[in-house]
């Protein structure tokens, strides 16, 4: 199953996703786990790049701007060839 998220710079978090609590994915992701993810730039002339991409952390937000989700923070591993769209 593909699964599209939008990037988040958080200041005190780094690069995450934010996942919405009872989501069905959130069961499948594990901390350290490494994926193969495939970044889009704003610019939809940029070409997409693949990525291997590590989960470091899986915090939940229960009183920030965030409420109601989980912030999955990412670390960007190596960076393959880009790929046109």
């Amino acid at each position: 199953m593909a699964y599209q998220f939008k990037i988040w710079n958080v200041a005190s978090r780094s690069m995450c996703v934010l996942v919405k609590e009872d989501s069905e994915i959130l069961s499948r992701l594990k901390v350290g786990e490494i994926l193969n993810m495939k970044y889009y730039a704003h610019n939809r002339t940029s070409p997409t790049t693949c990525l291997e991409t590590a989960i470091r952390h899986i915090t939940r937000d229960d009183h920030g701007r965030f409420k109601g989700h989980y912030l999955v923070g990412l670390e960007i591993i190596t960076e393959s060839v880009p790929r046109s769209n």
